[in-house]
């Protein structure tokens, strides 16, 4: 193991994966809580959801080398540049599988857990319980873990432009942000898991 959160066996990959893992089950768990539910829009949103959380899990823990230890083969230590068994480190392909997926969540975090809450409580919308956006757009709750997801990597992108460089911990922004966004995903599909089952329970 190496510094706290300065290599891809830190605690902060390890808790980054523990917290992916559990969204997983939640999202399993809420698509059985959804079999009667007409809109299936809404169940492929949530495979959707708990596809996007295996994949980011998988390549976060190098589909398990990080945590058994196995060698990577020859063949993908040509394909990664850092000898491991993923995708997102490929140096042909590393853009579209590592930096693509993580912009787009972050814009998703912001628009969806940080902008919309923000606009509906200022607007004093209240979203109907039959409609498919009632479930879809994440609740307020999550407005503070939104804004260390986005904005997480701000001091440090300021320090380097200031041409200071921050060291706290050891840990780096990159890392600390992918374990605000699996958090984040992990309790919006726990929002969803606990309003399927304030349903079943009213149904």
């Amino acid at each position: 193991t190496k510094t706290l959160g300065g290599g891809e066996v830190g605690i902060t990959e390890l808790l980054t994966v523990l917290l992916l893992i559990v969204a997983v089950f939640i999202g399993l768990h809420s698509l059985w809580l959804t079999r009667g539910h007409n809109d299936w829009r809404l169940k492929v949103w949530l495979v959707l959801g708990t596809l996007g959380c295996i994949y980011f899990g998988g390549e976060e823990a190098s589909w398990g080398q990080h945590l058994i230890g196995w060698e990577s083969s020859e063949a993908w230590q040509e394909f990664n540049d850092q000898q491991e068994t993923n995708l997102h480190n490929s140096e042909k392909y590393g853009p579209l599988l590592d930096q693509l997926p993580r912009n787009l969540l972050t814009l998703g975090i912001l628009v969806g857990g940080l902008i919309a809450p923000i606009w509906r409580g200022i607007k004093g919308i209240q979203l109907n319980a039959q409609g498919i956006h009632y479930w879809i757009w994440p609740t307020k709750v999550l407005i503070p873990l939104a804004i260390l997801a986005v904005f997480v990597t701000t001091p440090e992108k300021i320090s380097k432009a200031a041409g200071m460089q921050l060291d706290f911990l050891n840990i780096r922004s990159g890392e600390a942000k992918e374990l605000y966004i699996a958090w984040f995903l992990m309790l919006y599909l726990s929002s969803l898991n606990l309003r399927f089952r304030q349903q079943a329970q009213q149904a």
